[in-house]
């Protein structure tokens, strides 16, 4: 079963989703639950085998659906980051994309969104965008301001240029702007930021909270699936795009875990029927929240860990949330870290210091044991620029084993 109840609109786009993926996938059609579909047979979607990453990796092209029906509109035909070496050729539709932004609306439409006149997007410069380009466009009456860029100097100069109130980038790009403001002295208008892409560590979100009449809503996505789930202005836990998806949190047997624990995050996107994916295990971990703690919600996630490589284990299998506690990195003096799994029994610990602070290996090892627990020996080092995966994003932990 899912971690939730599903309700009956959703429950029919499932039903619809599996009978098509059933007659239709090359790549599902001759599995047994599939052919018992097409014999007049009912599926629970909990019967069906999860789906992991590499296997849609390897066999892209047998989840590519060859005549979509006209009802679902064009075919948009988009590729992965290949931060793993492999990028993957993801198919959609036009009407999967609608009914994913129309679910972009409605899950920021109580943080009021809307009602921000302008908005300022920070990309990455790319070939036919270079760096110093500028793009203005609407977007259901907001005016959008884009400009392509690295450098956070010249972001803080464009924001401060539009009055925007909402600022949308990658929580790593985000925090570098406000800090290169705070350095300058220069007071941004922003009462919104809006971050996708990675993980938020606790100490940009308490950098947000510094700020009088700033608020952060994180978004979490994902290029096979878009909207995947969504900051609540309410309760401050991510609830899923359950108008588009279904969600599930399992465990290393496939079963659902409990509130407060760790799992594998499992998505099933209803409306893509170019490319459906079944039970599909994106390679992220999530902490499952209590059922029915929000009225916004009856799911609930309260942290997304990451990929595995952003999960660290120890040497007897289990694996373990990197995770230390903002106000003890903010107490000793960092203003930013990364911390890197080498081998099973060590850890080290990058950091960025506020001035010319010194963090001592014994307050390092001190910090991993108290939050983490015992099982890993810590060597700190103190840098000026913290590594970047390959795609360019920020992460706070990596596990290299």
């Amino acid at each position: 079963m899912p971690n939730r109840i599903l309700n009956p609109e959703v429950s029919g786009a499932l039903s619809s989703l599996i009978a098509y993926t059933a007659a239709h996938s090359p790549y599902y059609r001759d599995q047994a639950w599939a052919k018992s579909v097409r014999g007049g047979a009912s599926v629970a979607l909990k019967n069906i085998p999860v789906t992991t990453k590499s296997t849609v990796r390897e066999h892209t092209d047998r989840f590519h659906i060859s005549a979509v029906p006209p009802s679902e509109g064009k075919v948009i035909t988009k590729y992965t980051s290949g931060s793993s070496g492999h990028p993957m050729e993801i198919r959609q539709t036009e009407r999967f994309h609608a009914i994913s932004y129309r679910e972009r609306a409605r899950m920021l439409r109580d943080w009021g969104y809307e009602r921000y006149p302008s908005v300022v997007k920070i990309k990455n410069p790319v070939v036919d965008q270079p760096r110093g380009t500028i793009e203005r466009g609407r977007d259901r009456g907001q005016l959008v301001h884009i400009l392509y860029t690295g450098d956070a100097g010249e972001a803080v100069d464009f924001i401060a240029k539009t009055g925007s109130h909402v600022l949308q980038n990658r929580p790593s790009m985000c925090a570098a702007i406000l800090e290169h403001a705070a350095d300058k002295g220069v007071t941004l208008p922003l009462e919104l930021v809006t971050t996708m892409s990675e993980l938020v560590s606790d100490q940009f979100r308490m950098m947000i909270r510094s700020r009088p009449g700033c608020r952060l809503v994180d978004r979490y996505a994902s290029v096979e699936n878009l909207m995947i789930a969504c900051e609540c202005a309410q309760c401050g836990a991510y609830h899923p795009a359950d108008r588009q998806l279904v969600l599930e949190v399992l465990d290393d047997n496939d079963r659902p875990v409990k509130a407060g624990k760790m799992g594998r995050v499992i998505i099933t996107s209803l409306f893509n029927f170019a490319m459906p994916v079944i039970r599909y295990d994106i390679g992220d971990y999530a902490v499952v929240g209590e059922a029915g703690s929000c009225p916004r919600g009856a799911m609930s996630l309260t942290r997304i860990v990451g990929r595995e490589r952003n999960v660290f284990k120890l040497p007897g299998g289990q694996k373990v949330m990197p995770y230390l506690a903002p106000e003890a990195v903010s107490n000793a003096g960092l203003q930013q870290f990364k911390m890197v799994q080498r081998s099973l029994a060590e850890i080290e610990l990058l950091y960025i210091p506020r001035g010319d602070v010194e963090l001592s290996s014994a307050h390092a090892q001190q910090l991993v044991d108290e939050y983490m627990g015992p099982g890993f020996k810590v060597r700190c080092i103190r840098v000026d620029n913290l590594p970047l995966a390959p795609n360019g994003k920020y992460m706070m932990h990596e596990c290299l084993i």
